[in-house]
């Protein structure tokens, strides 16, 4: 049957298996370098046993044992160093440390191989002050490493790498004394110890499992003491009172008793072990309570941040906190994240953070909804493609845990915490109780940035409010000025007319007299030449007329006379005074229905030179051979605005066109289209100039008489030529018309 001695070898090798399986699984979550250097540890540690167990089981010669005992010795303890400094990023010195570990490699070889010292057991000699040496490398790499660093999941670490490193030594002080059974043993079981601790990210902290030991220790010698005490009290009561009892039913009470004492029972024990080793406790109803009733009433997101991360630090005991604000933005028509850093508890407002749309991190933070460690964050597969930009700014914060905040489908924020004032790692309730805050917290903060928005477009509309007041006063200035100066233009067409009337009458009188005179129409030459001047002077008194007629429209002095009018008749009158010109263009114009208009009241000469003007307008631009219809509509009552009825007339053509952009344009004095060095000199001919007051003059009496007048066109074509269509229309009774 297989000894202790023989199985001890077999036993540590499928540890060692175990482990270094257990290790290659982990190592494809974790990028840590201390896992390949934990390989390494293992396997040769494996590779150890293995011959161990061979020469146990004489597959080996027994002459190995001392060799392979002294080299395992000397790699294992070289190897646990290297380890020991990766694993605690002790690195300072980690390079010097190898160059002494191949050093003493070497010095070892070459006195096993040359032989170069006559001294006896020298290589244990030399084995054994390395091994002295590197051991106390180990010890105070842990001292330094415990005393510089903050992180709780590295002073954790710290913990048990100690405990494992203590146990690892024991071993290798017995495995000196040629127990290697019992150092192959406690090699293992500080392997074991150190392999738990590297590939578990967090491990539990000693002072917490030092108060559940404390309790579980109490709880027992608690119940023992129930259990003895009970069994005496049942016995002399049993004993005292005479009655036969058996095993079974002592038993029955005692655990009758036991049972209803345990709760009470677990309450003592640990009330107990509070008081040996007080631990700081919180009650997470209050928390909730308070914590909600805080933010729930704060519109403001930078007090929201103060008094949110206040409460959590404060309640949980962390040393500093932030919240940042989640602000979705595009950069270069790059999607990204934007962390807005409200200010926090124990530092000055931190500076903007970025993280890209594909991040791992912003991924993680958006699908998952989860918190975040810090240490996930360094030592994780995943997150190792997130940039060093967003690595080292997270880094920067200096805190271990983050919390996102979500709304239902939006993430608006992030809580980073962190570490805790106690040095205690951040414990699954703590995350809990984190969780559901930052969920409350969602609430508020949407809340704020809603309040937020609102204030801000209330801002923006008083800005603009603000502004478009100063616009109506500077449109309000420069209507004022339009007016005047549109006024000084009245006034100055007014007293130009009056003052060209004059002098034309005069020169209209001598030039009439000189076509009466014998002598001129007897000289063919001087007669055409008066009958030109004549035609000029008409020309210009008929211009003066028309400005006379604006400006009386513009000075609302217009007088109307009131009289019966008949449209059709007048009209007519209208179409007669052109005939020379049609037949001259051969243009024909008709006319439709105008003998069926009623009669209506108005100012027969200044409806007049409405039609006059739009006619002449149609005949201006209607190219020759076209055709000009003139169509009269009477009016019910009640249709266009005319309560008592009236009439429509419609002058359409089949000219150029106008472009429905100038449709109103065109009734505006001193308006004319084209190019006006292009126009002809006759205002009867073909696009013709003039002095662009004619449909400003008709608009005017139209209105004067209480009526509309419009113009309707689907745009200019010089070659299609659309056409245009006026319409007038007037009431009955045009001072009864409001």
């Amino acid at each position: 049957m297989p000894s202790f001695v023989s199985l001890a070898p077999v036993v540590t090798g499928l540890v060692y298996l175990g482990l270094f399986i257990a290790t290659v699984v982990k190592r494809d979550k974790y990028q840590e370098r201390a896992l390949r250097w934990l390989l390494l540890y293992l396997a040769v540690c494996m590779i150890w046993s293995i011959i161990q167990s061979l020469i146990q089981f004489k597959i080996l010669p027994e002459s190995l044992g001392d060799l392979t005992a002294r080299i395992g010795s000397l790699l294992n303890t070289t190897l646990f160093l290297m380890l020991t400094h990766s694993a605690l990023h002790d690195l300072k010195k980690f390079y010097l440390w190898l160059l002494a570990s191949l050093a003493w490699l070497a010095i070892y070889l070459v006195i096993q191989i040359g032989q170069i010292l006559p001294v006896p057991n020298i290589e244990l000699y030399v084995i054994l002050l390395g091994w002295i040496i590197f051991m106390v490398g180990i010890a105070l790499s842990i001292l330094r490493t415990r005393g510089a660093n903050t992180l709780p999941f590295i002073r954790a670490r710290t913990y048990y790498w100690a405990i494992g490193a203590l146990i690892i030594a024991i071993g290798g002080i017995i495995s000196f004394t040629n127990q290697f059974a019992i150092s192959s043993i406690l090699l293992a079981i500080g392997a074991f110890i150190l392999s738990v601790t590297l590939i578990r990210p967090y491990m539990p902290d000693i002072r917490q499992m030092e108060q559940e030991v404390l309790n579980y220790l109490v709880m027992t010698i608690l119940t023992a003491l129930v259990l003895i005490l009970g069994a005496q009290a049942v016995v002399w009561f049993l004993g005292h009172a005479k009655m036969s009892y058996s095993p079974t039913l002592v038993g029955a009470v005692i655990a009758f008793i036991v049972a209803a004492l345990l709760a009470p029972l677990w309450i003592v024990s640990r009330k107990i072990a509070q008081k040996l080793l007080p631990q700081t406790h919180f009650y997470p109803e209050s928390i909730l309570r308070e914590y909600s009733q805080s933010v729930s009433s704060i519109l403001d997101p930078d007090l929201l941040s103060t008094v949110a991360v206040g409460l959590i630090c404060k309640t949980i005991e962390i040393q500093c906190g932030y919240l940042f604000l989640v602000e979705h933005e595009l950069d270069d028509m790059v999607p990204r994240y934007r962390l807005r850093g409200s200010k926090g508890i124990g530092t000055s407002q931190q500076e903007v953070g970025m993280l890209a749309n594909d991040s791992p991190i912003a991924i993680y933070f958006r699908q998952t909804r989860h918190p975040l460690r810090q240490t996930d964050i360094d030592m994780q597969t995943r997150f190792q493609t997130a940039s060093e930009t967003e690595r080292t700014w997270l880094g920067s914060l200096g805190v271990d845990l983050y919390i996102p905040i979500h709304t239902k489908e939006e993430w608006m924020g992030l809580i980073a915490l962190g570490p805790k004032t106690n040095g205690l790692p951040f414990f699954d309730n703590d995350v809990a109780l984190l969780s559901i805050l930052a969920d409350q917290t969602a609430v508020a903060l949407q809340n704020a940035k809603l309040v937020e928005s609102l204030m801000r477009l209330n801002n923006d509309f008083r800005r603009a409010y603000t502004s478009m007041e100063q616009a109506n006063r500077h449109l309000q200035k420069v209507n004022v000025q339009l007016e005047n100066l549109d006024r000084t233009k009245s006034e100055f067409i007014s007293i130009a007319s009056h003052e060209l009337r004059t002098p034309l009458t005069v020169m209209r009188g001598y030039n009439e007299m000189m076509l009466e005179d014998p002598n001129t129409k007897g000289n063919p030459f001087q007669s055409k030449l008066v009958n030109g001047i004549q035609s000029g002077i008409m020309r210009m008194h008929d211009i003066i007329n028309s400005m006379l007629d604006i400006a009386s429209i513009d000075s609302r002095s217009m007088e109307l006379q009131q009289e019966e009018v008949s449209i059709g008749t007048l009209i007519k009158m209208v179409i007669k005074s052109f005939s020379d010109s049609l037949k001259d263009r051969n243009l024909s114009l008709e006319t439709e229905n105008l003998a069926e208009l009623p009669v209506i009241d108005g100012d027969s000469e200044a409806l007049r030179k409405v039609f006059y003007h739009i006619i002449i307008n149609a005949i201006k631009y209607t190219p020759d051979g076209g055709k000009i219809t003139v169509t009269g509509l009477p009016v019910s009552p009640g249709q266009m605005g005319l309560t008592q009825g009236g009439v429509e007339v419609i002058i359409s053509d089949t000219g150029i066109g106008i472009n429905p952009e100038n449709l109103d344009l065109i009734f505006k004095k001193f308006y004319q289209t084209g190019e006006l060095a292009l126009h002809s000199t006759g205002k009867t001919k073909f696009k013709g100039s003039g002095p662009g007051l004619g449909l400003a003059i008709a608009k005017g009496i139209v209105d004067a008489h209480n009526g509309r007048v419009w113009a309707e066109s689907s745009g200019v074509d010089e070659e299609k030529c659309p056409g245009s269509t006026f319409h007038v229309v007037l009431p009955l009774h045009y001072k009864e018309q409001p």
